[in-house]
């Protein structure tokens, strides 16, 4: 039997109303969401998950986010790779050319990740990435509002602390 994942507090139910994955799915060692599927793979080797989340606008902001959503995911059991955070140190994501660069670099990148999660509202480039998993058939979770408010106030706590 099916769990709940403790945040929706309707477990298989999700399934009907957030086709997909559930937004509010929160990993946990002993339960899951009922849309969450559940690959197999050898706890040693750990899931690859691709890290989706805003790069444009304020982009020194939007690295240190990403960088805190990686530890996050880090800290779930995950190896996250985020390409926008290594990318940055030699593309410049303002000009064209080094953005469209790093994007289909990105998404080959993706192809290779066990699953997708998806940080925030999703931006242009971000909607690219989640057309390519939704091709390549990867799961792909979608973070609420409330989990990115959680990990940024640990990160911002965090940070005040060192």
């Amino acid at each position: 039997m099916i769990k709940f994942c403790g945040n929706c507090k309707v477990g298989a139910e999700t399934h009907e109303i957030y086709p997909g994955a559930c937004p509010f799915y929160e990993k946990a060692p002993d339960r899951h969401c009922a849309n969450h599927r559940l690959l197999p793979y050898k706890p040693i080797d750990g899931r690859m998950v691709y890290i989706a989340s805003a790069m444009r606008g304020d982009i020194e902001g939007n690295l240190k986010k990403a960088a805190a959503y990686c530890r996050a995911a880090a800290e779930a059991g995950t190896v996250p790779i985020a390409p926008h955070l290594y990318f940055s140190a030699y593309l410049n994501d303002r000009i064209p050319e080094d953005r469209a660069a790093g994007m289909a670099m990105g998404l080959h990148i993706l192809r290779r990740c066990d699953e997708l999660w998806v940080f925030g509202t999703p931006t242009e480039g971000m909607k690219e990435e989640i057309k390519q998993a939704k091709e390549s058939g990867l799961p792909t979770l979608y973070i609420s509002e409330d989990t990115v408010n959680r990990i940024l106030g640990t990160a911002a706590l965090t940070a005040a602390l060192v």
